[in-house]
């Protein structure tokens, strides 16, 4: 179908060039309504589970990069009558006036864009990097707002012959005015993306695109490099020690995920299915478990001072869990912003010890240890002791 294809081809080179999520489902959405139906689109209502979104986040692998050449150089030989690219941008329209949606003429603009080989709003769109394309399982028609008309059908012949009402002009137009309507719509396209700039992406949005990107992180399992027993640098050697330094090589082997997790720690309990937040939390109170033990052995052979050590000193030792709060990638995305949320998730997740966008150095209070956290009664001796030296030094 030589109208649809354009939508399709425009759909891959947006999966290339950007951050995306669920756009198989935009293009199920788009062949329904070329065939007249919207049989997806109502599924997508009805089980509310998904949201199609595109982040304002680039692709940077080569291949990448060459497909997105590739896609612009293949629609460029391949130019479509007015009337049927007008009959494509009808499609943008019919999607805002059928579900709630962020953006969606931004996307149209995008789509015209590459129509004719370019990608300035595209460009424009990640430069800010505060505002996200959306479409939302939600039914306009239900709320009243921006209703289809009556006696649409959803084909886009019907969609050809309002179009044709739209734009019958009554005197031909010149070259001028041609050129002056083309720059009215540049322009137009440019003001509607300043003016969606200063809106925050939903909650909805946010915890999408985070998960979106924490999920393609995760499956690398960084932890595993991070982490590794055998190449983590150990200032915890010596014969003395050597008890000590094998029960945190099991740990790290065993634990290394938790700790990872707690510096990236993603909106699992928006999630419809729980497993995954009830999995981390089971992670969690066995890491914590497992560490008391470790801090139990190193305060019974090497007493308070050994606690006082790790405290005072300049660095924090590779080998050891300082405990604290975990790092919300949500509230970092709410505070910093959606794209600072994104870099932080993508540039520091093969670091021991992630830069926090905004954050400042943690100093321990008074009455506190970050080396030795653990918060049991049989512990309680062990951060006094720290405590009292810390205090008469």
């Amino acid at each position: 179908m030589p109208s649809l294809l354009p939508l399709l081809l425009f759909c891959d080179f947006l999966e290339n060039r950007l951050h995306t999520s669920n756009l198989a489902l935009l293009r199920r959405m788009l062949s329904d309504f070329f065939a007249g139906s919207e049989q997806t689109l109502q599924d997508f209502i009805r089980l509310g589970a998904s949201v199609v979104v595109v982040m304002p986040m680039e692709r940077m692998s080569a291949h990448r990069q060459q497909e997105v050449t590739r896609l612009l150089a293949q629609h460029q030989s391949m130019k479509e009558e007015d009337s049927k690219q007008q009959t494509q941008l009808c499609v943008f329209s019919y999607l805002s006036a059928r579900v709630a949606n962020r953006n969606i003429f931004l996307l149209r603009g995008m789509f015209q864009e590459f129509c004719s080989g370019g990608d300035r709003l595209i460009c424009e769109f990640v430069r800010r990097g505060n505002e996200v394309v959306s479409l939302i399982p939600a039914d306009i028609q239900t709320f009243k707002v921006n209703q289809v008309p009556a006696g649409w059908t959803g084909s886009p012949v019907n969609c050809e012959r309002k179009l044709e009402q739209n734009y019958q002009q009554p005197r031909a137009a010149s070259e001028s005015d041609e050129d002056d309507s083309e720059e009215e719509d540049e322009i137009a396209s440019v003001a509607e993306l300043a003016a969606v700039a200063s809106m925050q992406p939903t909650r909805t949005e946010l915890h999408v695109c985070i998960m979106e990107v924490l999920d393609r992180i995760e499956q690398q399992e960084p932890w595993k490099t991070v982490f590794n027993p055998d190449a983590m640098p150990t200032s915890f050697s010596g014969v003395k020690r050597a008890k000590l330094a094998a029960a945190l090589k099991k740990f790290w082997a065993k634990n290394g995920r938790a700790v990872w997790e707690r510096h990236f720690w993603g909106p699992l309990g928006t999630l419809p299915d729980k497993r995954r937040s009830y999995e981390r939390k089971t992670r969690q109170s066995k890491a914590r478990e497992a560490f008391t033990r470790i801090m139990a052995l190193a305060f019974e052979e090497f007493g308070a001072n050994f606690f006082v050590t790790l405290d005072q000193h300049a660095s924090l030792y590779m080998g050891w869990w300082y405990s604290g709060p975990v790092q919300s990638l949500f509230s970092l995305a709410q505070t910093q912003g959606l794209a600072a949320c994104i870099n932080y998730m993508e540039s520091q997740a093969l670091k021991r010890f992630p830069r926090i966008p905004g954050s400042t150095h943690r100093v321990s209070k008074p009455g506190e240890s970050r080396s030795m956290w653990s918060t049991t009664i049989a512990m309680a001796p062990a951060l006094r002791e720290i405590c009292a030296i810390k205090a008469n030094k």
